[in-house]
């Protein structure tokens, strides 16, 4: 059972909210716990295109005027995304956008076989394919040598992404568009720095319908941010919120995109699609094939006007997401076999992970309550792989920096990390990651099982007072706003059913519904205290608990 930590907010915080707002004193005293002030409430709670930063950073502009200039001049542009879903409606977006003005737009992808990023073979290859201006989506800004090799090859490059700047970036490109560069806060996503870009560029070109064209990129915007798990604050928030209204407002008229329309259908999404279906159900679809083969068909699904061709590479997508799923159940469990107890920070090696090493290390980290590694060797003794946190708040990221010296490339950040460890430094490298994971615990004990962080206590009756009203309000939940935890005591199970292996709806007394993941033989009986977030359910409409936690 997990510790349950109640959060105290600032009183005078709440009031203010409550008055100012004329909010609901549950939503008042949510937002306070998020840092929100009364003044931040209105755009928080009703979010639009207009809270957007626009992109006025010397460094947009000119990336502006180079594609301008390219456009005018009928160069042909090369958009180089990621094999994952925020890189590859990165690429989408920037060359829906870029299309529009010029027919002479090409677009590649990464393949996990060669690896990710900028990397010389696809420099190479854009080269190959006569172009001029190179721009990179949701990677690049670590791979200067790749840029200096472009432009010895006549190539101009602009760099668009979001990941932490390595000490050195790429000098020689035209224009580094990474906000965090001139905001290590600002949150967006690659496909949100695509966005941007965009939005620069019809700027710069005086598009009188920029607004139209940008707003029905949105779907896309949505899609890769909340996959990504970009924190959903601030421009996320916007662009998440904004996309995922265009997608069902174009579902319902029967106009979405072919290809997320396919995509939901295979998926077998009912109803109105909210965050969770855009990150359990939509994206492991894409991102499944850039997992286990070459991408290009998950990018060509976004890119598609024939529903007839969409349903068909959405529907090998969905074949292929169900591989990967019995690939990595086999997988995990001989990574589990392999998990050494005496390790603080788990480092598994094991065979053909390929794409899956991620998957692998968060379940296993989920699994074990530590971060872990999984890595497979190479031919040359070096090893690669993925690295996960789990539900633990160590800092992954610091634990490597820890032991970088025996890293030959390595990136992430707090909760996930790719790396690569040197031929020879294997077990070096697994004790330096340990003695750092050790001195985290040694100086925050909680961080290995945090606390369950409870917004406010809640009666279930207040549940049908226009709760879910305001509730609904806060959403989208994901990263950086994640869905209000409620305490509620003296429940009761009236009656249980299971409705899939290890989830039960129960029916509390009072009649509302709540699901528990457990055995049936562990429901409670008698009376029980229980922490949990609540939803609407697609069924009935009315709100519906799922259960974190309980005790007796």
């Amino acid at each position: 059972m997990a510790r349950w930590r109640f959060m105290e907010p600032d009183a005078d915080v709440v009031s203010a909210l409550v008055e100012k707002g004329g909010l609901d004193g549950l939503c008042a005293r949510v937002l306070a716990n998020r840092g929100i002030t009364p003044e931040e409430a209105g755009n928080f709670l009703s979010p639009s295109l207009a809270t957007i930063r626009p992109p006025d950073e010397e460094p947009w502009k000119v990336a502006a005027r180079r594609i301008a200039q390219a456009i005018k001049s009928g160069e042909r542009i090369g958009v180089f995304g990621d094999y994952d879903t925020d890189g590859i409606t990165s690429a989408s977006v920037l060359y829906l956008a870029l299309s529009h003005y010029t027919p002479n737009v090409t677009v590649g992808l990464p393949t996990r076989q060669t690896g990710y990023g900028l990397l010389e073979p696809y420099v190479r290859d854009m080269f190959a394919e006569g172009v001029d201006l190179l721009i990179s989506c949701d990677c690049g800004i670590s791979n200067w040598r790749e840029v200096e090799i472009a432009r010895e090859l006549g190539m101009d490059v602009i760099i668009s992404d979001h990941h932490l700047p390595p000490e050195k970036t790429p000098d020689a490109a035209v224009a580094v568009l990474d906000p965090k560069l001139w905001d290590m806060d600002d949150p967006l996503a690659g496909v949100g720095v695509a966005w941007k870009l965009a939005w620069a560029v019809a700027r710069e070109l005086d598009d009188p319908d920029a607004k139209k064209r940008l707003g029905r990129l949105l779907d896309l915007v949505a899609l890769g941010t909340v996959v990504d798990i970009a924190p959903l604050r601030g421009d996320n928030r916007a662009l998440a919120m904004m996309g995922l209204k265009r997608l069902n407002a174009t579902l319902d008229a029967r106009q979405a995109r072919p290809g997320l329309a396919a995509l939901v259908q295979v998926a077998g999404v009912r109803g109105a699609l909210g965050e969770e279906d855009l990150g359990w159900r939509l994206g492991p679809r894409i991102n499944s094939i850039g997992r286990i083969k070459n991408p290009r068909p998950a990018l060509e699904l976004l890119l598609t006007d024939d529903r007839r061709e969409a349903f068909r590479i959405a529907s090998d997508l969905n074949q292929l997401n169900q591989d990967r799923q019995k690939r990595t159940q086999a997988a995990v469990a001989r990574a589990m076999e392999e998990v050494d107890p005496a390790q603080d920070f788990k480092v598994v090696v094991t065979d053909e992970i390929g794409g899956l090493a991620g998957l692998i290390a968060g379940r296993v980290a989920g699994a074990v309550g530590r971060p872990a590694a999984i890595l497979g060797r190479r031919a040359d003794g070096s090893y690669g792989g993925s690295a996960r946190a789990g539900e633990t708040d160590v800092d992954l990221y610091g634990a490597l920096y820890a032991a970088r010296g025996y890293l030959d490339q390595w990136g992430g950040h707090r909760k996930a990390a790719g790396l690569s460890v040197v031929a020879g430094g294997f077990d070096p490298f697994v004790a330096k990651v340990n003695e750092a994971v050790r001195l985290q615990v040694e100086k925050e004990p909680e961080i290995l099982e945090p606390a369950i962080e409870v917004e406010a206590e809640l009666e279930l009756r207040s549940l049908r007072n226009g709760f879910l009203d305001w509730h609904e309000r806060l959403a989208p939940f994901g990263s950086g706003n994640h869905k209000p935890v409620f305490a509620a005591s003296g429940l009761s199970v009236a009656s249980s059913r299971e409705i899939w292996p290890g989830m039960n709806l129960l029916t509390l007394e009072g009649g509302t519904k709540a699901k528990l993941s457990c055995d049936p033989e562990a429901i409670p009986e008698g009376r029980f205290d229980a922490v949990f977030t609540v939803g609407r359910s697609r069924y009935s409409g009315e709100a519906e608990l799922e259960i974190a936690d309980w005790k007796r």
